[in-house]
């Protein structure tokens, strides 16, 4: 397969040499002329070093590609040849000019998103193209706007993971890898050449780039390689196939991809968010993967190493579905469960919690009450009307008359459900403070309705029973569920929102609280304890709860387990590091007792929580009038 290794190995070294000599120069350059980067919040580097190296790498780069299509090697093939590699140029010189300002003398974000999308446009215009996906033929202007969407996207995704020594630089490089091994697949050993030299020229530059850096890539090198590795890719891969034309390229260039992903989610929902003092979607932040590793306590190096892990893994999932392209649609579900799951479990927490908030500050504002009046209703109706138009769809396909027929059995399968709703005034209920019991009586109406239209329909045309029992199997199937969802959405947010509250609230320093008793108002504590840390977090972490009700050992109540009795409370004392007991039950005098005795012994805090009715005396009518020594207070 590679039988002329000599003019691999050449462009290789070409590209690692010519960076490697040049990097030094740059760097001093960078230094000569202020050009520098200060530790702060988002920059954990430890003294002022030097930025723009990435200038050596884009020469290096350039460099070796000019070896790999000028010099006659034998049995060259492949798309990557000199004819595109004027292209190539022309549009990193564009990226290159815009990077180099930006590092020098700073740019505005929105100037510097133009530069990236001149460089996307001046590669469309002269060929390179998505051309099809799924056999199907783009339309020019879409072609033009998924080629500038795919490249801008590489681009700032590699930007915006350039925040650690040796990130960017040392995931180019394993992504770069994986990108070659599709090629030798695909029998384009010619383009490998190009690849080849630079995975030389960002090795060139690993050597001062790593843990302590002393030069750093700045926005020149993270978009040149986020630039490269995404014209790479588009003008290799065969568009023939869903997976190979976009599931491949997702999964080799991960991990910078899934931070950007996170990046735009977090700062869209920030943005979104009025009042609150957020930046815009442009601004920088540190919420990205490295800099959360970081406040996990990891060290540099292995926050590098970590995510250089979890992208060669994501590499090896991206050559697997190459390789074993009949097993690709089950590989490629099973790689993106695992990621799922990794990514909100572990890593989209913030994410999660703060869209949870800004959709619980959206649904709880009473504003714009006649909107929100007329949205349950018009709601309601849309789902019972289209289930219905469905399922008729699916059972008569070919019945002239079609949209006559639903209009004519509307009234039979939606007017009666619709009815109950609104005569049960269950549109007059204010959801996110709803009872169980409001709940119930949902689900009760909608049943109601659907058995009495049933029977409507059973009067009409008794003939067709078996017709019109499916049918409303099927509409209640459809719509009530839907139905139903949007009146506990809000619960299901807010109890998600003070989960990952309780995940992300957890540190050594905090005060470690057992309850006690895991009744009625256990819930009670817990939902006003829920609502005030989410205003306010208190620094308290609750670990469970312990009870004399033996049947309630080690079972899960309220989201918390309860962890045993009195009898066990000295032994969980030392165990779990316990700081305060909270008292949420009515307790006997003997266990009152108990608990005072075993608290004053082993120096825990007692508390006690009760909900209570109290008198209120009258407000006075008349109040006594201020002294001169007497101010208002806000």
């Amino acid at each position: 397969m590679f039988g002329d290794l000599d003019k691999y190995i050449m462009v290789f070294l070409v590209g690692l040499l010519v960076t490697y000599l040049l990097t030094p120069v740059v760097r001093g350059l960078a230094v000569h002329y202020g050009v520098v980067d200060k530790p702060d919040e988002r920059r954990p580097h430890k003294r002022i070093t030097a930025r723009g190296g990435g200038v050596a790498v884009v020469i290096g780069v350039h460099v070796a590609c000019l070896v790999a299509v000028l010099f006659p090697w034998p049995h060259m093939t492949g798309a990557l040849d000199f004819g595109w590699w004027k292209k190539y140029a022309l549009a990193s010189l564009v990226l290159l000019i815009v990077g180099v300002i930006d590092d020098v003398r700073g740019m505005k974000p929105l100037i510097k998103l133009g530069g990236q999308v001149a460089a996307a446009l001046i590669m469309w215009f002269t060929g390179t193209h998505f051309g099809q996906i799924l056999g199907i033929k783009l339309p020019a202007p879409v072609d033009c706007v998924m080629v500038v969407i795919w490249l801008v996207a590489i681009v700032n995704a590699f930007n915006l993971i350039d925040g650690l020594d040796g990130l960017a630089s040392g995931l180019a490089i394993i992504s770069a890898v994986g990108l070659c091994g599709i090629l030798v697949m695909q029998q384009t050993l010619g383009d490998v050449l190009l690849l080849l030299g630079f995975i030389g020229a960002c090795l060139g530059f690993l050597r001062y780039n790593f843990n302590p850096a002393s030069v750093f890539l700045g926005d020149t090198g993270s978009m040149f390689l986020g630039f490269t590795l995404g014209v790479i890719s588009l003008s290799t891969f065969n568009k023939d196939t869903f997976l190979l034309s976009v599931a491949i390229p997702v999964m080799v260039l991960g991990v910078p991809i899934y931070d950007a992903m996170l990046a735009i989610w977090r700062r869209s929902v920030r943005s979104w968010v009025k009042g609150t003092g957020k930046r815009s979607i442009m601004q920088p932040d540190v919420e990205h993967l490295h800099h959360r590793l970081i406040r996990s306590g990891l060290s540099t190096k292995r926050v590098a190493t970590s995510l250089y892990l979890l992208n060669g893994a994501l590499v090896g999932t991206g050559l697997c579905i190459m390789l074993f392209q009949s097993h690709a649609a089950g590989i490629f579900l099973i790689a993106l469960l695992a990621g799922v799951y990794v990514l909100m479990r572990q890593l989209a927490v913030i994410e999660l919690q703060e869209t949870g908030s800004a959709l619980l500050m959206g649904l709880r504002r009473p504003t714009h009450s006649t909107f929100k009046a007329l949205v349950y209703p018009v709601w309601d109706m849309l789902w019972l009307a289209g289930s219905m138009a469905l399922i008729m769809w699916v059972e008569e396909p070919h019945t002239t008359g079609f949209w006559h027929s639903w209009f004519v059995d509307l009234p039979i399968w939606v007017t009666p459900t619709f009815s109950l709703l609104a005569l049960s005034r269950t549109y007059v209920t204010y959801w996110p403070r709803a009872r169980l019991r409001d709940i119930l009586m949902v689900l009760f109406w909608l049943q109601t309705g659907m058995l009495f239209s049933l029977g409507l329909a059973l009067v009409i045309d008794p003939d067709q029973a078996y017709r019109w029992v499916l049918r409303a199997i099927l509409i209640a199937g459809i719509s009530h569920p839907v139905i139903m969802t949007s009146r506990l959405i809000y619960r299901c947010i807010e109890e998600l929102v003070l989960w990952l509250k309780r995940q992300s609230h957890v540190s050594d320093d905090q005060d470690r609280v057992l309850l006690y008793g895991a009744g009625m108002r256990a819930q009670m504590f817990l939902k006003d304890y829920a609502i005030k840390s989410a205003k306010t977090p208190d620094g308290r972490r609750i670990l469970g709860f312990i009870d004399d009700e033996k049947a309630l050992h080690f079972q899960w109540i309220y989201g918390f387990l309860v962890l045993g009795g009195l009898k066990e409370l000295p032994v969980l004392v030392e165990k779990r590091k316990v700081h305060r007991i909270i008292i949420v039950s009515e307790l006997l005098p003997e266990s009152r007792a108990a608990i005072q005795r075993i608290t004053a012994q082993t120096g825990l805090k007692l508390s006690e929580w009760e909900p209570a009715e109290r008198e209120v005396n009258q407000l006075q009518t008349q109040r006594a009038p201020l002294n001169e020594n007497q101010t208002f207070k806000q």
